[in-house]
């Protein structure tokens, strides 16, 4: 869990651009490029992270793995819109405790995703849930530039 969120908190901080209005001018494009960066990232650290952990064994799975770097992805996303990219870490470290929590517990919730089974659909459909959410948001607003955001 704490190496699939390292990856996910990766892909929410590189949200961040420097460029802020400038950005905003390059038209129409500007969603696409974020969508195809987004999908691009998640898919290159779930690959690496597979790659990694070949010969080792991998509790839970490459599937585990991946449903974990997708659902906290989108959690990075979601909270970049609010606090912009730089601080987008946050909340999906603040997730990871939880759900190391639900772990101990053993919580059934499918909320709590990084704790149920690889095979679990009830935790494969809230993670892409949330990964489509914010990548939606993500795609259509972008993360948060300034404090005071008008746009």
């Amino acid at each position: 869990m704490i190496i699939a969120t390292g990856a996910a908190v990766v892909i929410t901080v590189t949200t961040h651009s420097p460029f802020g209005e400038a950005e905003r001018a390059t038209g129409r494009w500007l969603p696409l490029l974020r969508f195809g960066a987004v999908i691009a990232l998640t898919g290159v650290a779930i690959g690496l992270l597979q790659l990694g952990v070949t010969g080792a064994g991998l509790t839970g799975g490459v599937m585990q793995l991946a449903r974990n770097v997708i659902g906290i992805t989108g959690i990075g996303l979601l909270t970049s819109l609010v606090t912009g990219g730089l601080l987008a870490w946050i909340l999906p470290l603040g997730y990871l405790g939880f759900a190391e929590y639900a772990l101990i517990e053993a919580w059934r919730n499918p909320w709590t995703w990084p704790a149920r089974p690889p095979t679990d659909r009830g935790a494969w459909i809230c993670a892409v849930l949330v990964f489509a959410v914010g990548l939606g948001a993500f795609t259509l607003r972008g993360a948060r530039t300034r404090l005071a955001d008008d746009g």
